[in-house]
């Protein structure tokens, strides 16, 4: 799992992620539009570190938050179908 396909796997399926470590005032968000961002006031950390050493990552939906442990998280992506439109060619879906 990267960064990027957390960024698509928000924007497919129209949720915000959240990860890192919030004990330690290091949590970022990603909206619906897959951007990122890092809530709060400390602000003195690089994105990729807290998502590298993120442990649980919270999918907020209209249906309510979910928690998952980075296993979880790398599973269901692995397990999402592809949207229509996600920049692969018909010979590449199939």
């Amino acid at each position: 799992m990267t960064l990027l396909e957390l960024r698509k796997y928000a924007i497919d399926r129209r949720v915000e992620i959240r990860f890192g470590n919030p004990g330690a005032a290091q949590e970022c968000l990603i909206n619906i539009k897959g951007q990122v961002k890092i809530p709060g006031e400390e602000k003195d950390f690089r994105i990729e570190e807290v998502f590298n050493a993120a442990e649980e990552f919270v999918i907020v939906s209209d249906g309510g938050a979910q928690h998952l442990t980075r296993e979880a998280m790398d599973q269901i992506m692995a397990e999402a179908p592809e949207k229509k439109g996600s920049g692969l060619t018909a010979e590449e879906e199939e």
